[in-house]
This record gives C-alpha cells, sequence and structure tokens, in this order.
C-alpha cells in the first residue's frame, strides 16, 4: 500500500509541476461543508472506533471468527484501494500535504499528497461499525451501541471532508466497499469453508477459538425443531421435514453401498448421511435411497478432529 501511495504522490505532483500551482477540483461536500485545519481528528476517530471494536472482540465468545472476518474483510477493501489509489491521479485537496521524494519503495511520508482514492481512514470507520453490526449482542444495549459505531462512522467521515484530507467521493467509496468486502467474506467463508468442513484441523494457541461442543450441540437441537424431530431424533413430521426442505450437501461419512446391496437391504437396514453444517443427518429406511418416506431420521454433532477456527 505504502508503494503504491507514493506512486500516486509522485503523479500527482507532476500535476501541480504541469499546471505550475496547486488547485482543488470541484466538490459538492466543499461548498457545504467548512474547512477545519485538524487532522488530527482523523486519527482521533480512528481510534474511537478500533478501541470499542477491540473490546467487543475480546469479550465475544467466538473471538477468533470476528478477528479472521475483520482481517479478511479489511484485507479485501485494502486490496483494491492498491489497486485504485495509483490508477487515476487526482491534486490533493489539501494545501499541506506533502509529496513523496525519492524511493517508493523505503519512502514513508505520513500525509502524503495524491493518497486519494479512496478514503483509508473511512475504510476503517465503517469495517469497525460492520463489526458492531454483525457480532454486537442481540439486545438493545447491543442496538444502541451499534448505532453508536455508525453516528461515529459518519461523523469521522464528514470530518475527513471538512480536513479536506479527502474528495467526497473518495469518502463515499469506502462505504460501498468496505460493508461488499465484509459481506463478500462473510458469504464466501460460509458456503466454501463452513458447508464443507474445511479448516477443521487448524490449532490455535492456549486453546482459544477451539471449536465448542456445545455449539454444535445448540445447532443441532434447533435443527431437529425445523426438522419436527423429538428431542431423542427418534419420531419426525413429515410436513414439517417437507417445509424445511433438504439441506447441506451429500457427505460420505459411512461407506457407500454397491447397487446390490442397495437391493439387498431391506427398508429399515438402508441408511444415508449428510452433513448439514455443524450435524449430522442420519436417514434410515425407503428414504435413505430416494423413497418419500424415510423410517427414522437422526440429527447428531459433527465429531471433530482438532480445532475449528470459529
Amino acid at each position: 500500500m505504502n508503494v503504491m501511495a507514493n506512486v500516486a504522490s509522485q503523479r500527482s505532483r507532476a500535476i501541480e509541476d504541469q499546471l505550475g500551482q496547486r488547485f482543488t477540483l470541484p466538490d459538492v461536500f466543499f461548498e457545504f461543508i467548512g474547512k477545519i485545519d485538524l487532522l488530527w481528528m482523523t486519527d482521533m476517530f480512528d481510534a474511537l472506533m478500533f478501541v470499542p471494536t477491540a473490546l467487543l472482540v475480546i469479550t465475544h465468545e467466538r473471538p477468533w471468527r470476528v478477528v479472521a472476518r475483520l482481517l479478511l474483510a479489511w484485507g479485501l477493501a485494502s486490496l483494491i484501494r492498491i489497486t485504485t489509489v495509483a490508477i487515476t491521479s487526482v491534486p490533493d485537496p489539501r494545501a499541506s500535504c506533502e509529496y513523496a521524494v525519492g524511493n517508493v519503495f523505503t519512502t514513508f511520508t505520513l500525509h502524503r499528497c495524491g493518497d486519494a482514492i479512496y478514503s483509508g481512514h473511512t475504510l476503517i470507520f465503517v469495517v469497525c461499525a460492520m463489526v458492531w453490526a454483525s457480532f454486537a449482542p442481540k439486545t438493545w444495549a447491543g442496538r444502541v451501541l451499534t448505532t453508536l459505531a455508525f453516528m461515529l462512522s459518519v461523523a469521522g467521515s464528514l470530518v475527513v471532508i471538512a480536513n479536506r484530507a479527502h474528495y467526497t467521493i473518495d469518502v463515499l467509496l469506502a462505504w460501498y466497499i468496505a460493508p461488499g468486502s465484509w459481506y463478500t467474506v462473510a458469504w464466501f467463508w460460509f458456503w466454501h469453508v463452513t458447508r464443507k468442513g474445511r479448516l477443521l484441523r487448524i490449532e490455535f494457541p492456549v486453546e482459544v477459538g477451539r471449536h465448542r461442543d456445545a455449539d454444535s450441540a445448540e445447532l443441532c437441537r434447533r435443527r431437529r425443531v425445523e426438522l419436527g424431530l423429538m428431542p431423542d431424533g427418534s419420531a419426525y413430521d413429515p410436513v414439517a421435514l417437507f417445509l424445511a426442505g433438504g439441506r447441506g450437501e451429500p457427505m460420505e461419512l459411512t461407506p457407500a453401498a454397491s447397487s446390490a446391496e442397495k437391493q439387498a437391504a431391506g427398508p429399515e437396514d438402508a441408511v444415508h448421511q449428510q452433513q448439514d453444517g455443524d450435524c449430522v443427518v442420519t436417514v434410515g429406511g425407503e428414504g435413505a435411497y430416494g423413497g418419500s418416506t424415510p423410517s427414522s431420521i437422526h440429527v447428531a454433532p459433527l465429531e471433530r478432529k482438532g480445532g475449528d477456527p470459529q
């Protein structure tokens, strides 16, 4: 990121050299929001968002799950920013910014010119707000804190614009890309990691982040309710089963039966298993091989070896 920002800074300086003066592009919000010279406030809002979010992560029941989502979403959005910051060079709206000179690989400037598209500060605001939206307690206090997090994000974005640290388009792009990255990571993790049972053997230090058997038991209990099963899993409601629909992808947890074995096996002997999230659904009877009326359905937690990355 630093290298591409240095490239953007040098390209931005070339614009000033050609015109012989600095200038600012027209911006609607610049016309309505007065200019202030309190650039330190942008970093202050970073701290106001980051510290409470860190406390939420630490106190969360599954902290490594939150950390993984946060870092992946922030990393994806930052990767997108790397591709945009130096592609289109715009004159910096700040008169006090510094141009990066020298080797682009070794130069580091805190408030460099040209580091515009899009706002990295706003990216931090919004990603932290998304953590609250997804992982805050589902209580009235959690809802209040989530609302405050988004209000702080909006206030921080306005401070960025008021300091002329970024154009409004830079801030808006951050608001579009950060939630998009957040939900893209959530979608990919669910369908390509959780549903397919991957990354089950990852070990974390001092038992932190390991899969909790109690979590699986609770998820399977809810799944039994969806399927209309009794607590022991031995009875079911065909209507509830039909309305719930089939979930999960077939997973061979037991040796696959050959066609001859299927024909030789009676309806009570036929068994089919499939993974359903953190549960294993076992169907016995004719329904296991395509029949319409299974004789038994059992839902049990998936047996795991090693840790589960929250």
